[in-house]
This record gives C-alpha cells, sequence and structure tokens, in this order.
C-alpha cells in the first residue's frame, strides 16, 4: 500500500519584524523569492504527493505564477488567516483525503534540504509526530519583575525547534480541531501536545534559519551562497 504525502508550506505573514514593504516571503535572494525556494525543496521529493501553499489572497496571482514552473507536482493553494494556527488549519482541510502523513513548514526557511526531508519522512513512519530541533547555543534566562533575571535554565536539555515538522494527519488534523482559540501556540507540535501527543526531536541543522529581521537577510544570502557553491562541488 503506497504512503500519501502532503506538504502545506505557511507563507501567509506580513512580516512586520521584517521593517519591508515586501512581505518577507516575497524577498529576494539571487533572483528568487524565498518561498520558491523553500518550495523547489518540496518539489525535488517524489515521496511528497502534493503541495499546498497557504498566503493571503492578495499573493494568489504571485503564487501561482511560482506554482507553474512546477508541472510535475500537484501545488494548490490555501488562503491564510490572522494567526499562524488558522493558516494551517485552512491548509489540513485543503489536503487530499487520502493523506497519510502532511510535513508543516515555514515558507520563510529556505535552505531546508532533500535528504532532510527523507529523514524526516522515516521518523514519522516511526514515531507518528516529529520535528527538527537543533541544541541550543546560548545561556537561557527567564526575566522576571523589573527585567532581573529570574533563573537558568539547563541548557543541555533545550532544543530550539525547526520546521517542517511532520506528524500523521489524523493526529494533528485532530489536535487542531480541539485546539481552544485562547490557546497561546507557536508551532504545530505545541498544538499536538496540548492534545496529549508525544513529539520526537529529530535531528536539525543550523542553517535552517528562520528570516524573521533584516539581520537574517544576510546570513540567508551567505548560506545560499555557501550551499549553491557546494552544489557545484
Amino acid at each position: 500500500m503506497s504512503i500519501f504525502c502532503s506538504a502545506v508550506i505557511v507563507a501567509a505573514g506580513r512580516g512586520k519584524r521584517m521593517k519591508s514593504n515586501v512581505d518577507k516571503q516575497f524577498l529576494e535572494i539571487d533572483s528568487k523569492s524565498i518561498l520558491e525556494i523553500a518550495l523547489s525543496k518540496f518539489v525535488l521529493c517524489e515521496f511528497i504527493n502534493e503541495i499546498i501553499i497557504v498566503t493571503s489572497a492578495d499573493h494568489f496571482d504571485e503564487c501561482r505564477k511560482i506554482a507553474q514552473a512546477y508541472k510535475n507536482k500537484t501545488i494548490r493553494l490555501a488562503e491564510g488567516g490572522s494567526e499562524r494556527y488558522i493558516s494551517v488549519q485552512n491548509g489540513l482541510k485543503a489536503c487530499s483525503g487520502e493523506c497519510d502523513y502532511v510535513f508543516i513548514h515555514d515558507g520563510v526557511r529556505p535552505f531546508i534540504r532533500k535528504s532532510e526531508i527523507y529523514e524526516m519522512y522515516k521518523d514519522v513512519q516511526k514515531y507518528g509526530a516529529c520535528v527538527p530541533a537543533v541544541p541550543v547555543k546560548d545561556t537561557i534566562k527567564v526575566m522576571g519583575k523589573n527585567e532581573y533575571a529570574e533563573n537558568t535554565l539547563d541548557r543541555s536539555r533545550l532544543y530550539a525547534v525547526q520546521t517542517p515538522q511532520v506528524f500523521s494527519f489524523s493526529l494533528i488534523a485532530n489536535a487542531y480541531s480541539r485546539l481552544s482559540p485562547l490557546a497561546k501556540v507557536t508551532d504545530d507540535a505545541s498544538v499536538a501536545e496540548l492534545a496529549g501527543c508525544k513529539i520526537h526531536l529529530s535531528r536539525g541543522r543550523y542553517e535552517n534559519i528562520k528570516i524573521t529581521t533584516p539581520e537574517d537577510m544576510y546570513l540567508a544570502r551567505a548560506i545560499y551562497e555557501k550551499e549553491k557553491a557546494d552544489e557545484g562541488c
């Protein structure tokens, strides 16, 4: 029996922290938008059967043009919402009814690699829910009253999570259906955890950055040039 996988690429953010007139997912690196670079990685994966781009309605035409370059893959659009969790819910609703596993990815993480997506594909079949993560490098302190440090967390147990976050479709769809609008969640794993699911931490990569602020673009261009050079080796 074949496995059906969907990828939901969330690209509906306005990117206020980027301080740009262009939404951050459409900023360009080497004449390619950040979203296009991210999308291309999933197009390369033969085990991804369909891709759903979740974006604002005013970007539909732009995303259709990007999708037209990849005629070998089923790519559909879904409208984003005012909050990330609403955008993901809309993306899940747009997935095929045959979907077994879903990869939920930030449209502003362009440096995920095909090999990493494949490792996540293997992991989700073992664990049902997994996210890529890397050990934090900095010491993390909790701020208390009047901006004083309240305590210091044990860095050896702290990991920064990335995307794609990958789930059994039924598991994450059920978790989102039970999510309270009052819940404060910043990623899909948090939604699954609220529903009582255990999340496996898979191996991430520091270069798989999320582009959020202007400073990130300097690092993004450096990573892009390095990866382009590596491909030529």
